[in-house]
Protein backbone atom coordinates (compact mmCIF):
# COMPACT_ATOMS: atom_id res chain seq x y z
CA UNK A 1 0.00 0.00 0.00
CA UNK A 2 1.30 3.41 -1.12
CA UNK A 3 1.49 6.91 1.45
CA UNK A 4 0.79 10.28 0.12
CA UNK A 5 2.89 12.51 1.26
CA UNK A 6 3.29 16.72 0.97
CA UNK A 7 6.03 18.49 0.08
CA UNK A 8 7.10 22.27 1.17
CA UNK A 9 10.56 23.45 0.26
CA UNK A 10 11.69 26.47 -0.91
CA UNK A 11 11.29 25.16 -4.77
CA UNK A 12 8.14 24.48 -4.41
CA UNK A 13 5.19 22.21 -3.51
CA UNK A 14 4.51 18.57 -3.85
CA UNK A 15 3.05 15.20 -3.15
CA UNK A 16 5.13 11.89 -3.35
CA UNK A 17 4.24 8.65 -2.94
CA UNK A 18 6.14 6.02 -1.24
CA UNK A 19 5.09 2.53 -0.34
CA UNK A 20 4.10 2.47 3.82
CA UNK A 21 7.26 0.00 4.57
CA UNK A 22 9.77 2.67 3.20
CA UNK A 23 11.96 4.08 6.03
CA UNK A 24 12.78 7.24 7.34
CA UNK A 25 16.05 6.82 5.22
CA UNK A 26 14.07 6.00 1.91
CA UNK A 27 12.09 9.15 2.33
CA UNK A 28 15.19 11.82 3.09
CA UNK A 29 16.90 10.19 -0.41
CA UNK A 30 13.92 11.13 -2.07
CA UNK A 31 13.48 14.51 -0.75
CA UNK A 32 17.47 14.67 -2.01
CA UNK A 33 17.02 13.85 -5.25
CA UNK A 34 13.98 15.93 -5.38
CA UNK A 35 15.15 19.43 -3.93
CA UNK A 36 18.70 18.96 -4.95
CA UNK A 37 19.81 19.66 -0.84
CA UNK A 38 21.89 17.60 1.00
CA UNK A 39 21.37 19.30 4.07
CA UNK A 40 18.32 20.08 5.57
CA UNK A 41 15.73 19.82 8.71
CA UNK A 42 12.20 18.51 8.29
CA UNK A 43 9.19 19.78 10.18
CA UNK A 44 5.51 18.45 10.32
CA UNK A 45 2.20 18.43 11.70
CA UNK A 46 0.28 21.18 13.40
CA UNK A 47 1.76 23.21 15.04
CA UNK A 48 4.97 22.32 13.31
CA UNK A 49 7.34 20.01 15.12
CA UNK A 50 11.23 18.44 14.44
CA UNK A 51 10.93 15.37 13.12
CA UNK A 52 13.69 13.32 14.55
CA UNK A 53 16.29 11.93 11.42
CA UNK A 54 18.72 10.71 14.18
CA UNK A 55 20.71 7.15 13.18
CA UNK A 56 18.20 5.34 15.48
CA UNK A 57 15.14 6.26 13.74
CA UNK A 58 16.62 5.84 10.11
CA UNK A 59 15.28 2.55 9.65
CA UNK A 60 11.72 3.20 10.82
CA UNK A 61 9.01 3.15 8.36
CA UNK A 62 7.47 6.39 7.47
CA UNK A 63 3.90 4.40 8.51
CA UNK A 64 5.19 3.46 11.98
CA UNK A 65 6.61 7.37 12.13
CA UNK A 66 2.68 8.03 11.45
CA UNK A 67 3.53 10.12 8.31
CA UNK A 68 1.04 9.31 6.21
CA UNK A 69 -0.95 12.35 4.30
CA UNK A 70 1.30 14.89 6.27
CA UNK A 71 2.98 17.88 4.59
CA UNK A 72 6.65 17.95 5.52
CA UNK A 73 8.39 21.37 5.51
CA UNK A 74 12.09 21.34 4.43
CA UNK A 75 14.02 23.43 5.31
CA UNK A 76 17.96 24.35 4.18
CA UNK A 77 20.75 23.62 7.07
CA UNK A 78 24.07 25.78 5.85
CA UNK A 79 26.72 23.54 6.53
CA UNK A 80 29.34 25.26 4.94
CA UNK A 81 32.17 26.33 6.49
CA UNK A 82 32.71 30.37 7.38
CA UNK A 83 34.47 31.96 4.52
CA UNK A 84 37.81 33.21 4.69
CA UNK A 85 37.07 36.28 3.20
CA UNK A 86 33.77 38.47 2.17
CA UNK A 87 31.85 37.42 -0.31
CA UNK A 88 30.97 40.04 -3.26
CA UNK A 89 27.53 41.77 -2.97
CA UNK A 90 25.31 40.23 -3.85
CA UNK A 91 22.90 40.98 -7.11
CA UNK A 92 20.10 38.88 -6.38
CA UNK A 93 16.85 40.72 -5.19
CA UNK A 94 15.89 41.46 -1.96
CA UNK A 95 14.54 39.09 -0.19
CA UNK A 96 10.68 40.09 1.23
CA UNK A 97 9.41 41.35 3.25
CA UNK A 98 9.43 44.80 1.27
CA UNK A 99 10.61 47.43 3.84
CA UNK A 100 9.56 51.06 3.81
CA UNK A 101 12.12 53.53 4.78
CA UNK A 102 12.97 54.15 8.29
CA UNK A 103 11.23 50.93 9.24
CA UNK A 104 13.73 47.88 10.15
CA UNK A 105 12.83 44.21 8.26
CA UNK A 106 11.90 42.46 11.14
CA UNK A 107 9.16 45.20 11.77
CA UNK A 108 7.27 44.11 7.95
CA UNK A 109 7.04 40.86 9.37
CA UNK A 110 5.75 38.87 12.40
CA UNK A 111 7.33 35.55 13.79
CA UNK A 112 4.80 33.05 13.89
CA UNK A 113 6.48 30.11 16.03
CA UNK A 114 2.98 28.35 16.43
CA UNK A 115 3.16 27.69 13.08
CA UNK A 116 6.79 27.33 12.11
CA UNK A 117 7.16 30.58 10.49
CA UNK A 118 6.22 34.31 9.55
CA UNK A 119 3.46 36.69 8.73
CA UNK A 120 4.70 39.24 6.05
CA UNK A 121 4.33 41.10 2.76
CA UNK A 122 4.67 38.93 -0.47
CA UNK A 123 3.08 36.42 -2.22
CA UNK A 124 3.56 35.75 -5.59
CA UNK A 125 0.18 36.03 -7.63
CA UNK A 126 0.66 34.15 -10.87
CA UNK A 127 0.61 36.94 -13.08
CA UNK A 128 2.40 38.54 -15.99
CA UNK A 129 1.99 42.40 -15.21
CA UNK A 130 -0.78 41.54 -12.63
CA UNK A 131 -1.70 45.28 -12.13
CA UNK A 132 -2.62 45.56 -16.03
CA UNK A 133 -4.26 42.22 -15.71
CA UNK A 134 -5.98 43.16 -12.36
CA UNK A 135 -7.18 46.37 -14.11
CA UNK A 136 -8.50 44.61 -17.50
CA UNK A 137 -10.16 41.33 -15.68
CA UNK A 138 -12.39 44.33 -13.52
CA UNK A 139 -13.12 46.39 -16.27
CA UNK A 140 -14.63 42.86 -18.00
CA UNK A 141 -16.36 42.38 -15.11
CA UNK A 142 -18.09 45.30 -15.16
CA UNK A 143 -19.13 46.05 -18.51
CA UNK A 144 -20.52 42.37 -19.03
CA UNK A 145 -22.74 42.93 -15.36
CA UNK A 146 -24.47 46.44 -16.51
CA UNK A 147 -27.36 45.67 -14.19
CA UNK A 148 -25.23 45.04 -11.12
CA UNK A 149 -22.61 48.23 -11.87
CA UNK A 150 -24.77 51.10 -13.36
CA UNK A 151 -24.04 54.47 -13.26
CA UNK A 152 -25.53 55.01 -10.04
CA UNK A 153 -23.59 52.48 -8.14
CA UNK A 154 -20.04 53.57 -10.23
CA UNK A 155 -20.86 57.32 -9.87
CA UNK A 156 -20.18 57.41 -13.73
CA UNK A 157 -21.48 55.30 -17.04
CA UNK A 158 -19.66 51.90 -17.04
CA UNK A 159 -17.62 52.55 -20.34
CA UNK A 160 -16.36 55.99 -18.74
CA UNK A 161 -15.81 54.54 -15.24
CA UNK A 162 -13.81 50.96 -17.09
CA UNK A 163 -11.63 53.35 -19.31
CA UNK A 164 -10.35 55.13 -16.29
CA UNK A 165 -9.89 52.13 -13.98
CA UNK A 166 -7.34 50.50 -17.37
CA UNK A 167 -4.92 53.05 -16.77
CA UNK A 168 -2.33 53.01 -14.30
CA UNK A 169 -2.46 56.52 -12.73
CA UNK A 170 -6.18 55.61 -11.49
CA UNK A 171 -6.54 53.37 -8.11
CA UNK A 172 -9.29 50.88 -7.56
CA UNK A 173 -11.02 50.40 -4.22
CA UNK A 174 -14.03 48.81 -2.71
CA UNK A 175 -15.79 47.92 -5.66
CA UNK A 176 -12.90 46.54 -7.19
CA UNK A 177 -12.16 44.21 -4.03
CA UNK A 178 -15.47 42.91 -4.30
CA UNK A 179 -15.38 42.54 -8.29
CA UNK A 180 -12.14 40.37 -7.90
CA UNK A 181 -13.62 38.57 -5.24
CA UNK A 182 -16.20 37.44 -7.08
CA UNK A 183 -13.05 36.32 -9.89
CA UNK A 184 -11.36 34.10 -7.98
CA UNK A 185 -13.92 33.57 -5.66
CA UNK A 186 -12.17 34.26 -2.50
CA UNK A 187 -13.08 36.41 0.46
CA UNK A 188 -10.54 39.73 0.68
CA UNK A 189 -10.21 40.39 4.06
CA UNK A 190 -9.02 43.70 4.31
CA UNK A 191 -7.42 45.43 7.45
CA UNK A 192 -7.10 49.21 7.69
CA UNK A 193 -3.76 50.03 9.00
CA UNK A 194 -4.88 53.45 10.37
CA UNK A 195 -7.88 52.55 12.36
CA UNK A 196 -7.54 48.29 12.26
CA UNK A 197 -10.89 47.84 11.01
CA UNK A 198 -11.38 44.17 8.58
CA UNK A 199 -13.80 45.06 5.75
CA UNK A 200 -14.29 41.41 4.42
CA UNK A 201 -15.73 41.62 0.82
CA UNK A 202 -17.06 37.65 -0.63
CA UNK A 203 -18.31 37.05 2.53
CA UNK A 204 -19.45 33.55 3.03
CA UNK A 205 -16.38 32.02 0.86
CA UNK A 206 -14.53 28.75 1.53
CA UNK A 207 -11.12 30.75 1.59
CA UNK A 208 -9.64 33.96 2.18
CA UNK A 209 -7.03 36.00 1.27
CA UNK A 210 -5.47 38.83 3.50
CA UNK A 211 -4.40 42.26 2.55
CA UNK A 212 -3.44 45.90 4.49
CA UNK A 213 -4.87 48.95 3.52
CA UNK A 214 -2.14 52.15 4.26
CA UNK A 215 -4.54 54.34 2.84
CA UNK A 216 -3.29 54.84 -0.56
CA UNK A 217 -1.70 50.98 -1.11
CA UNK A 218 -2.62 47.64 -0.39
CA UNK A 219 -0.10 45.20 0.45
CA UNK A 220 -0.87 41.28 0.42
CA UNK A 221 0.47 39.24 3.31
CA UNK A 222 1.38 35.67 3.14
CA UNK A 223 2.86 33.47 5.60
CA UNK A 224 6.63 32.00 4.85
CA UNK A 225 8.57 29.27 6.68
CA UNK A 226 11.64 31.38 6.13
CA UNK A 227 11.96 35.51 4.86
CA UNK A 228 14.64 34.12 2.16
CA UNK A 229 12.48 31.84 0.62
CA UNK A 230 11.28 32.89 -3.13
CA UNK A 231 7.45 34.12 -2.62
CA UNK A 232 6.12 31.18 -5.13
CA UNK A 233 6.39 28.95 -2.29
CA UNK A 234 4.58 31.46 0.41
CA UNK A 235 0.92 30.38 1.51
CA UNK A 236 -1.54 33.14 0.68
CA UNK A 237 -4.90 31.51 1.07
CA UNK A 238 -6.49 30.27 4.46
CA UNK A 239 -9.75 28.78 5.08
CA UNK A 240 -12.55 31.40 6.23
CA UNK A 241 -12.89 29.48 9.55
CA UNK A 242 -9.14 30.37 10.42
CA UNK A 243 -9.55 32.89 12.54
CA UNK A 244 -6.35 32.77 14.04
CA UNK A 245 -4.57 33.74 11.22
CA UNK A 246 -6.95 37.13 10.83
CA UNK A 247 -6.24 38.26 13.75
CA UNK A 248 -2.33 37.83 13.73
CA UNK A 249 -3.06 40.15 10.38
CA UNK A 250 -4.29 42.40 12.48
CA UNK A 251 -1.40 42.01 14.63
CA UNK A 252 0.98 42.82 11.89
CA UNK A 253 -1.21 45.95 11.34
CA UNK A 254 -1.17 46.87 14.52
CA UNK A 255 2.83 46.70 14.32
CA UNK A 256 2.60 49.37 11.19
CA UNK A 257 0.38 51.22 12.67
CA UNK A 258 3.02 52.39 15.98
CA UNK A 259 5.29 52.95 13.01
CA UNK A 260 2.88 55.20 11.16
CA UNK A 261 3.05 52.89 8.30
CA UNK A 262 -0.66 55.06 6.71
CA UNK A 263 -1.24 58.21 5.10
CA UNK A 264 -4.07 59.99 5.50
CA UNK A 265 -5.52 61.04 2.44
CA UNK A 266 -7.51 64.08 3.28
CA UNK A 267 -4.67 66.32 3.81
CA UNK A 268 -0.54 64.78 3.14
CA UNK A 269 2.79 65.16 1.36
CA UNK A 270 3.73 61.53 0.02
CA UNK A 271 7.11 60.32 -0.91
CA UNK A 272 8.21 57.17 -3.53
CA UNK A 273 9.97 55.03 -0.77
CA UNK A 274 12.22 53.88 -4.12
CA UNK A 275 13.15 57.22 -5.65
CA UNK A 276 12.48 59.31 -2.78
CA UNK A 277 9.93 61.65 -5.34
CA UNK A 278 7.91 63.99 -3.62
CA UNK A 279 4.30 64.91 -4.33
CA UNK A 280 1.31 65.60 -2.72
CA UNK A 281 -2.16 63.62 -3.01
CA UNK A 282 -3.33 60.64 -4.75
CA UNK A 283 -3.84 61.56 -7.92
CA UNK A 284 0.27 63.16 -8.26
CA UNK A 285 0.93 59.44 -6.81
CA UNK A 286 -0.67 57.96 -9.64
CA UNK A 287 0.94 59.75 -11.84
CA UNK A 288 4.36 59.03 -10.71
CA UNK A 289 3.37 55.14 -10.60
CA UNK A 290 2.20 55.20 -14.07
CA UNK A 291 5.53 57.20 -14.97
CA UNK A 292 7.98 54.85 -13.06
CA UNK A 293 5.82 51.59 -12.25
CA UNK A 294 6.89 52.41 -8.70
CA UNK A 295 4.25 51.57 -6.41
CA UNK A 296 5.48 52.10 -2.68
CA UNK A 297 4.46 55.07 -0.91
CA UNK A 298 4.37 56.44 2.34
CA UNK A 299 3.57 59.91 3.83
CA UNK A 300 5.60 62.35 5.17
CA UNK A 301 5.92 63.97 8.49
CA UNK A 302 6.03 67.43 8.50
CA UNK A 303 6.96 69.37 11.48
CA UNK A 304 7.51 72.97 12.72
Amino acid sequence: MTVQIGLRTPTGQSRVQVDEHSTLRDLIELIKSKTGLSNFSMKYGFPPKALDISPALLDASVDDLHLRGETILVTPVDSAPPPTSLPPPSTEPKPKPFTPKGIEPDQTSLEWPERGGYLAFGGAIGLENPSAALRNQVADYILSHPNEYNKAILGDEPHVYTTRMRRMDTWGGAIELSILSDIYNLEISSIDVKSLRVDRFGEGKENRVIILYSGIHYDRIAFCMDLSYPVEVDVTQWSTDDDEVLEKARQLAQQLQRLHYYTDTTDFVIKCEICDWIGQGVRQAGQHEKETGHSQFGEMQITD
